[in-house]
């Protein structure tokens, strides 16, 4: 393999609401037999199977915003990085005390508040998969987090204020970015998906000035930082164009096919 080819997934390949074009799908097949293509995203490995199937992916994928790269094919990670287990207990009692709504990604599935008004995602998700692909939802005992699981990748915030953003940013324990808006990301410091991308390549032995990794918003700019060639989508935010190399078009005209057959 001489060449790898990293897009997120939302607003990305994925317009908001759609589906993966079928421009998109034509020209990812069409990729030379020396290019790889694999996915980076937010999302938990569990919430990430439907894709890996719809695109008939092989390669190991970036989850969990860079917090883990999993391959589907041997059903195992080949690069993790959870956080741990005393920060993470410390870190959801105080989500809990302050009633902030959450959930949280693990090897057991996704943790969530019982009363959790933000679960349609992945309920919608749940239902439009056959039973083998959904993820496992897996409640809260809020009284008693002695049982939780020692390998969590990332908490996902919902409507979080700004003194807590800004407080646990000054934790060195913790990573935090947005992958989407009104939200923020927690999760081991040092995981981003860049440094997952320098994973990837490492393991597929592909140099990162041969990778290129498509985007939209702020956690994808560690991947346009890494060593690899950033794009971003024409949809991205101002401060993610800022960090790429190239500006495709936007994702519902396609912007990642228009690359991969006019830019790469």
């Amino acid at each position: 393999m001489e060449r790898l080819i990293v897009c997120d997934i939302d607003n990305t390949l994925l317009p908001a609401g759609g589906r993966i074009s079928e421009a998109t799908l034509a020209a990812l097949r069409e990729l030379p037999s020396d290019t790889g293509f694999s996915i980076a995203t937010g999302r938990s490995f569990h919430v990430v199977r439907k894709f890996v199937e719809d695109l008939s992916l092989r390669l190991p994928v970036i989850t969990s915003n860079g917090a883990q790269v999993y391959d589907y094919e041997n059903e195992t990670s080949i690069y993790e990085s959870c956080l741990d287990p005393k920060v993470a207990r410390k870190l959801l009692s105080r989500l809990l005390s302050e009633d902030y709504d959450f959930v949280a990604y693990a090897d057991v599935g996704i943790y969530f508040r019982p009363k959790s008004e933000h679960l349609d995602f992945f309920r919608n998700y749940n239902e439009s998969v056959r039973p083998a692909l959904r993820a496992p939802m897996v409640p809260l005992a809020e009284d008693d987090l002695s049982s939780l699981s020692d390998r969590i990748t990332k908490v996902l915030v919902y409507f979080p204020e700004k003194a807590l953003t800004d407080s646990l940013r000054k934790i060195p324990e913790l990573e935090i970015t947005a992958s989407m808006s009104r939200v923020i990301d927690i999760m081991a410091s040092g995981s981003t998906k860049g440094n997952a991308v320098r994973a990837l390549a490492g393991h597929l032995g592909v140099d990162l000035s041969h990778v290129y990794c498509f985007g939209d918003n702020e956690n994808d700019i560690s991947m346009f930082t890494c060593g690899a060639v950033g794009i971003a989508m024409g949809n991205a935010s101002e401060e993610t164009k800022s960090y790429a190399a190239m500006v495709t078009r936007n994702c519902k005209d396609d912007g990642v096919a228009y690359a991969i057959r006019h830019l790469l």
